[in-house]
């Protein structure tokens, strides 16, 4: 364990991206924020920024709420948990439409071009409902962070696995799509017509426009001249921008964590992301987090043990336990090796889960644990401990 969590620190002190993915319920966002502290802690300047629009990633961080931009995290809070900080952390949460719109802001020609786009009822649709646009803008706004801010360190929380899929497939789709010759017909002038004006809408085209507008009335074809004319600017960077995100997410500055938990679901669905990843994707996964291990706390022969044997333990105790009556001693001693003997069903559960995640991917990739904890991580003092469990004392 400890040489899994010694390769893990070194991946982690390696690299200026990381994505941590896998299922919904699993922690990823725990681990995002717990590899951000350490990270910061070691005196690296680090952004963590997740997409789930939940603020599980502000309440592990201590603060009320994430912009869509980022915002510094005050670290002074981690010392009274015994942290002493050297670096910078900030804290992003992003907007996905929010993000498309910083594309329009930033890629338009002319500040009339950009109120037209912002504007057009097309571009809205286009912006919030058609598959793949939102996870494409907030790819593009990764590649932002990285290749112009100053972070050391970025770590991505991304949505449940399938999400997570699209985000990564999103620029290359999209690109493609642009690239598609009918719609290059519809926005490109002179593609398929030689003559002046959008393919669409051009003069020799209008008797497409006639027809179509007996079916959609003019009012939606007015809007689409307007977004085409004003977009189609935009689309011939996308596949430039849609390569460099590839290439940053494919590079030796990124890697993928796979984030997951012994339940046997989980742990399928675990497999199967890094399966995709591989042939899918072409992404290499770096290392595995599991959360939520039940440990052996209690040795088997332990269960074995006499019940009387265990009330006179308790009877032992300082007050109040040891001065409860025998009928209440005897209750209580039972529920004790009940849970007990539940806790040790689970470990070996467990275990079980490891030993085949651990034959299942190959042994270069360290595979840390977390243990199981009463409640959920949603405080400072937890996500020290989670980030004890994951990097060591």
């Amino acid at each position: 364990m400890e040489a899994d969590r010694e390769a893990f620190s070194k991946l982690i002190a390696g690299r200026e991206l990381v994505v941590c993915a896998g299922s919904g319920g699993v922690g990823k966002t725990t681990t995002s924020a717990v590899i951000a502290l350490h990270a910061a802690v070691e005196g690296r300047k680090v952004l963590v920024l997740t997409i789930d629009p939940a603020k599980r990633l502000a309440n592990s961080l201590g603060v009320s709420s994430l912009e869509n931009t980022p915002q510094r995290i005050p670290l002074d809070q981690f010392r009274e948990h015994g942290l002493e900080p050297k670096g910078e952390l900030w804290g992003m949460m992003l907007d996905m439409k929010q993000s498309f719109d910083h594309l329009v802001d930033r890629y338009s020609a002319s500040e009339e071009n950009r109120q037209e786009i912002l504007n057009n009822k097309i571009y809205k649709y286009f912006s919030t409902s058609l598959a793949g646009t939102q996870e494409y803008a907030a790819a593009e706004r990764l590649l932002e962070l990285h290749t112009e801010e100053d972070y050391d360190l970025i770590v991505l929380d991304t949505p449940p696995t399938t999400h997570a899929l699209d985000f990564l497939e999103a620029p290359v789709r999209l690109a493609d799509a642009v690239e598609n010759k009918a719609l290059q017909w519809i926005y490109k002038p002179n593609l398929l017509t030689g003559r002046s004006g959008l393919g669409l809408f051009s003069a020799g085209t209008s008797y497409v426009v006639k027809a179509l507008s007996k079916f959609t009335g003019t009012a939606f074809l007015d809007e689409l001249a307007v977004f085409l004319r004003n977009f189609s600017s935009m689309f011939e960077g996308f596949r430039d921008r849609a390569n460099q995100v590839r290439e940053l997410l494919m590079g030796d500055k990124a890697t993928f964590v796979v984030v997951t938990a012994p339940d046997p679901l989980q742990l399928d669905e675990a497999l199967f992301f890094y399966e995709q990843l591989g042939t899918r994707q072409q992404v290499a996964v770096g290392g595995f987090v599991v959360n939520r291990v039940h440990p052996n706390w209690v040795p088997e022969a332990e269960l074995k043990r006499p019940l009387v044997s265990l009330m006179n333990e308790l009877e032992a105790l300082e007050e109040p336990v040891g001065a409860l009556s025998e009928e209440t001693r005897r209750e209580l001693a039972e529920n004790l090796r009940e849970n007990a003997a539940e806790f040790y069903t689970l470990a070996l559960k467990d275990a079980g889960s490891l030993l085949r995640l651990r034959e299942e991917i190959p042994q270069s990739i360290p595979m840390v644990q977390v243990p199981f904890f009463a409640q959920d991580i949603h405080s400072l003092e937890g996500l020290s401990r989670v980030r004890e469990a994951i990097f060591g004392a």
